[in-house]
């Protein structure tokens, strides 16, 4: 038989907090205060008025918000949408990015030199459209016309979304886990594709080389400087190749070489629309693919090796990573309202040897991922710690090591947030439960479990 807890916490302040742990199996949701009252008073025998106060001072808090609001007027974005013949689409893509009121711009490039695009087609929306600004292009451009219109921005990055996803559901979780960590790519994909991305990572110490991949469409912000050199590397690199520049995609990211952020999720395609044979409907499409794939790691592993430049007015790839946290694996919970994440991959990527004489279709459909390791992953997926869904629980598939953890942020700096965790465990578990609090993520606060956290135990009669 095996135990369920939930773990309730009230606490004063919150962005992120952190257990690490011996083996567990947590389900997450956020409570209100009225259903926080609820349980106290269905559960009276039982003591949940316990808080956690993490003890920064008024002036530490106002510091934070500032520094906080510093962040987001910095970082201020600018929406990029790709539109080609799915007209509808694009309109329920355009209301919920201004719903959103996430976004100091959004620019619509319409690739389709046989529409005039106008203002008009949104107008039954209950929004101004003052912030909408379309570009209509004299060709289509492709892959390619994603970074000119983020190049055309006033802010100093862009969330980028095809017309046919709908990004709404963790649009948020996106922006605030990019503002955490600006310089790096940030992206979302479903599990699958997830697991296919770790596979396609690059990492050579010799000549510094910690490259991933990651498609954009499914909604993805990047710095605008990224996308204007990316145009420049396209330019040099491409112009034997000129074939290859509707795919730069591709390209993308594998030239920033640092391993992009990604969200583990479960993404939404929009209602399909009368828009005729798509790009990657056409015959050549998965030839030219293969071909950029392999050509993106051998440029840049070439030029990592050989060109030893250390002028910094040299327009070379990066060799330096520029993240400011570690690998994980992301999943946003709720109603958009907080990022799941955990250091526990399912392969350790830094320890896949590569070389580029037999390893250069790493990152192509030849190297799919299939079998065991794969559905083991799909089964073990984090979705399952933040569905709200009792009867699935996320479960690590082995025994944890120490320094592994999982954690909650919760996007910005909230009061009086209450919220439970759910863990079926032994009973060691709460013995060697360590909790962090932190409001921006740096300034950690530790504290034993038995510190502000009370446990309501449940018999089950099946195994979960």
């Amino acid at each position: 038989m095996q135990g369920i807890s939930t773990i309730l916490l009230s606490c004063l302040l919150s962005l992120p907090f952190l257990v690490q742990l011996r083996p567990y199996f947590p389900n997450i949701k956020q409570m209100s205060q009225s259903m926080l009252e609820e349980s106290m008073n269905k559960n009276i025998g039982y003591n949940y008025g316990d808080q956690i106060n993490i003890g920064f001072s008024d002036f530490e808090l106002i510091q934070a918000k500032n520094r906080e609001v510093e962040l987001q007027q910095k970082y201020d974005l600018t929406a990029i949408v790709l539109h080609w013949k799915r007209s509808d689409s694009t309109k329920i893509v355009v209301d919920y990015l201004l719903h959103s009121n996430l976004f100091k711009e959004i620019i619509i490039w319409n690739n389709n030199p046989q529409i005039n695009l106008e203002k008009s087609l949104f107008q039954n929306y209950n929004h101004s459209l003052e912030s909408i600004r379309i570009i209509n292009s004299k060709e289509n451009l492709k892959d390619q016309a994603k970074y000119r219109a983020c190049v055309e921005a006033k802010t100093m990055a862009c969330f980028y979304v095809d017309d046919d996803w709908d990004a709404s559901s963790y649009l948020k979780s996106l922006v605030a886990d990019f503002r955490a960590d600006p310089y790096v790519l940030h992206s979302a994909t479903d599990p699958y594709t997830f697991y296919t991305n770790l596979m396609w990572t690059y990492f050579d110490s010799e000549i510094d080389l910690h490259s991933g991949f990651s498609w954009i469409g499914c909604g993805s912000i990047f710095l605008r400087e990224y996308a204007q050199r990316h145009l420049q590397y396209l330019q040099m690199h491409l112009k034997n190749n000129s074939n290859l520049m509707h795919f730069s995609d591709v390209f993308f990211s594998i030239w920033l070489n640092d391993i992009p952020s990604q969200f583990n999720m479960n993404i939404r395609h929009l209602p399909a629309s009368n828009a005729g044979v798509s790009f990657s409907s056409t015959s050549s499409f998965f030839n030219y693919q293969y071909q950029s794939s392999i050509l993106a790691i051998r440029i840049l592993e070439r030029n990592l090796r050989y060109n030893q430049s250390k002028d910094v007015n040299h327009l070379e790839f990066s060799r330096r990573q520029n993240r400011r946290f570690p690998n994980y694996i992301k999943s946003s919970g709720g109603k958009d309202e907080f990022i799941f994440f955990t250091n526990i991959l399912p392969m350790d990527i830094e320890r896949i040897p590569f070389n580029i004489s037999k390893d250069f279709e790493r990152g192509t459909r030849n190297n799919l991922p299939k079998g065991t390791n794969v559905s083991f992953f799909l089964s073990h997926t984090t979705l399952n710690a933040v569905d709200n869904d009792p009867k699935t629980c996320w479960r690590p598939g082995r025994n944890v090591h120490r320094g592994e953890f999982f954690a909650i942020d919760f996007l910005y700096i909230r009061t009086n947030l209450s919220f439970s965790i759910t863990v079926a465990h032994g009973q060691e578990l709460q013995n060697s439960l360590d909790l962090n609090l932190s409001f921006d993520g740096v300034w950690w606060i530790a504290y034993r479990s038995f510190n502000g956290i009370t446990i309501r135990n449940q018999n089950l009669t099946s195994n979960i």
